[in-house]
Formats: C-alpha cells, sequence, structure tokens
C-alpha cells in the first residue's frame, strides 16, 4: 500500500512540473503550494515506511472486558493511556470523563449539568458535586501513581518524560474564570506539588503556551494567549 501511494505521488509530481514550465507567475506559486502538500504527504509516508518489519509490542495488560461503566471505566481507561505510552503507539492524548455513567456508579440522582447550578453552602447539588470530585480525585491519584511506578527502557520514570493537564472548561455555574485546572508530570519543566495562584485575568492559554515551550514546540502564541506563565516554570 505504501508502494502503491508513492506511485501515485511520484505520477502526481511528474504532471506538475510538467504542467509548472506552461504558468504564469500567479499560477506558479499557487502549484508551489500544493508542492508543500505532496512534501507533507512524502514525509509521513517515509515515517510509515521506518516501521516496515518492525515488530510492534505488545500492551502490557490483558485485553479489556466489555460492560464496564463509570469508575471502573475511568480506571480502565487511565490503564489503557499507560499502556499506549509504553508501547509507543501515540506521543498526545486527550480523554474526556463519562460523567453521567460516573454519577450512576456513585448513587448519585442529580444531574450532571445541575450539579454545577449550586447557589448555596449546602443541599443535594453541592453535596454531589463534592462526591463527584473526590471520586475524580481519587482516580487521577491512582493515574498519576501508575505513571511514576512505570519505569521507561532508560531506569526514568514514564512521569518524568510527559506533560499532564488535568481541569474542566468551566467551574460553578457557567464561569469561565478561575476554571479548576491541574498540570503535572515531569516533561514540561513546569513547578510541581504546588498551588500557584496567577495574576488576575492571565489567559489560561498562557499555561498551554508553557506547556507546549517546555516539551519543545516553539509556538509564538495559543488561543488568547498574551504570554508564557512564569509563575508555573521551574
Amino acid at each position: 500500500m505504501l508502494a502503491q501511494r508513492r506511485s501515485v505521488l511520484d505520477t502526481v509530481l511528474d504532471n506538475a512540473n510538467s504542467l509548472k514550465r506552461r504558468l504564469g507567475k500567479t499560477d506558479t506559486a499557487k502549484l508551489d503550494e500544493y508542492f508543500q502538500g505532496i512534501r507533507d504527504i512524502e514525509t509521513r509516508l517515509s515515517k510509515d515506511e521506518q516501521w516496515i518489519g518492525v515488530p510492534q509490542p505488545k500492551a502490557p495488560l490483558p485485553e479489556p472486558k466489555p460492560g464496564l461503566e463509570g469508575r471502573e471505566e475511568i480506571k480502565l481507561m487511565y490503564d489503557i493511556m499507560v499502556a499506549a505510552m509504553q508501547a509507543d503507539s501515540t506521543r498526545v492524548m486527550t480523554y474526556r470523563q463519562p460523567v453521567h455513567t460516573l454519577l450512576t456508579s456513585l448513587d448519585i440522582k442529580v444531574h450532571p449539568h445541575d450539579m454545577s447550578h449550586y447557589h448555596t453552602t449546602l443541599g443535594e447539588k453541592l453535596d454531589a458535586s463534592q462526591r463527584r470530585d473526590l471520586a475524580q480525585s481519587e482516580l487521577l491519584a491512582g493515574f498519576l501513581d501508575k505513571l511514576k511506578a512505570t519505569k521507561e527502557a532508560d531506569g526514568s520514570r514514564l512521569f518524568d518524560n510527559l506533560a499532564l493537564a488535568y481541569g474542566s472548561n468551566i467551574r460553578t455555574g457557567h464561569e469561565l474564570t478561575n476554571c479548576p485546572t491541574i498540570l503535572s508530570g515531569g516533561g514540561a519543566g513546569i513547578k510541581l506539588g504546588q498551588n500557584i495562584v496567577a495574576p488576575k485575568d492571565t489567559p489560561l492559554c498562557n499555561a498551554w503556551l508553557t506547556l507546549l515551550h517546555g516539551i519543545g514546540v516553539n509556538a509564538e502564541r495559543h488561543g488568547d494567549s498574551t504570554g508564557v506563565l512564569k509563575e508555573i516554570v521551574a
């Protein structure tokens, strides 16, 4: 399949080079953009070819059984994420937890959306929110412990070689300020084990930009960032 794709690319490039000799300046510039896209595809094909004949590592966990929900489903997903990193199957992962089934497994009857709309210090919604937060915190702690216990080939911990962000896009109600955010992992050069309060009106995207720089992505900006968040740099 890789050989066939490369053959198609070769044909396309031959035809495009023939066409280029008959184009004007504007059309030539447009064709150059097309050539850049072809080069990007060739780069990806070259990376795929490097894996030909290389045995794929086996995942270090048994095949999961169907039917898990809530807390057990989240634990399983965390195990799969660790296994994927161990097997070098991916370098980037995102995970949105199944909050509805988590609440069901905790015997919480409050709807996931409704529980954030509490306006007093007491009540069913606040109690449900606290129980959910406790369960999610325990699950996250277990995930972090497993990352720390997992050894890399060079003897370092998997935890030392990754950047992890955990949080929510909103807080109580529909507020977008002071969103709860946990940053962890030793791969981005950030401070660990501290509660850092950023200056008022600091965009959360400043934290994302700082993580990008920490892992070697020299982006100029991210979203509405105004610069790196120096307070979290180790």
